[in-house]
């Protein structure tokens, strides 16, 4: 590895510690184009390209959510039972799909794209034109006593996680913002914890590879479809980080977090849109 790659490694994982600990999320959205770019000069096919760039996104959130769960525990802003309910639905259901992906050729660069750009486009009009409601209506109070509605949103969030290599948040912040009807500071901690969980099960499906279904290893200390030499300088970015971003996240208003979590979509959204242009 050179020095220059590694010091790239160490940046992107500094932006994404800080902007995961300030969000919620697992950082998946600065990761995933910041992966292609790294990745593309090994020399993956196509297909292949895609299972690299979501086992690694989603390898880093593991230990990402782990720094931003520890810094909501110190501050006494998590909640666990909302996460179990949301995140072993989630974890399961991203481990099938995943499982589903590795063994199969069909889902290329250019599907991986077009969902990438959906979800940021729809996320960006959700957080830039929609304000939540001050107070719970009684639809969504509703919806937060049914024992169904967690384990269905984590189901479809485990889906998209393994399908685009987002930690989640991109589905559960705004689903239980708006939907849900739960207060912004208080999703973004379940929301990582989730995201944490889901990551966990992805991981080790791109980690367990078997013989028949051999790969050509072409990156530095590398297991199944993750490089540790990769991921280790994002990681060391990442720890460094994330705490200062979950402070500041705590002291700003719900507005600002918003605007910027939608502006952060737009400028990726039309990032990727050219490059499939």
């Amino acid at each position: 590895m050179t020095l220059s790659l590694f010091i790239i490694l160490c940046a992107v994982g500094l932006l994404n510690g800080f902007y995961s600990g300030l969000m919620g999320t697992g950082g998946n959205i600065i990761l995933i184009p910041a992966l292609d770019l790294v990745l593309v000069p090994f020399g993956f096919e196509d297909q292949e390209l895609v299972k690299y760039i979501i086992a690694h996104s989603l390898f880093i959130t593991v230990f990402n959510g782990f720094a931003v769960v520890l810094k909501h525990y110190r501050i006494k802003n998590l909640y666990p039972k909302k996460i179990l309910f949301v995140g072993i639905p989630a974890a399961l259901t991203a481990f099938l799909v995943s499982e589903w992906i590795k063994t199969s050729a069909w889902y290329s660069k250019l599907y991986f794209d077009i969902l990438f750009l959906f979800l940021v486009l729809t996320v960006c009009i959700q957080f830039l034109f929609f304000k939540p409601k001050i107070e719970i209506s009684a639809s969504q109070q509703k919806i937060q006593d049914s024992k169904w509605s967690y384990p269905v949103l984590g189901s479809f969030t485990g889906m998209i996680s393994a399908l685009s290599g987002f930690g989640g948040g991109i589905v559960l912040i705004p689903a239980l913002t708006d939907i849900f009807g739960i207060p912004f500071k208080r999703t973004v901690s379940v929301s990582i914890g989730v995201v944490m969980l889901l990551a966990l099960s992805v991981s080790i499906s791109y980690l367990n590879i078997t013989s028949d279904q051999g790969i050509v290893k072409r990156l530095p200390i590398q297991f199944g479809y993750i490089s540790l030499g990769l991921v280790g300088p994002i990681l060391l970015g990442i720890f460094l980080s994330a705490p200062w971003g979950v402070r500041l996240g705590q002291k700003m208003e719900t507005k600002w977090l918003r605007l910027i979590f939608g502006l952060v979509m737009v400028v990726l959204f039309l990032k990727t849109l050219f490059g499939v242009l």
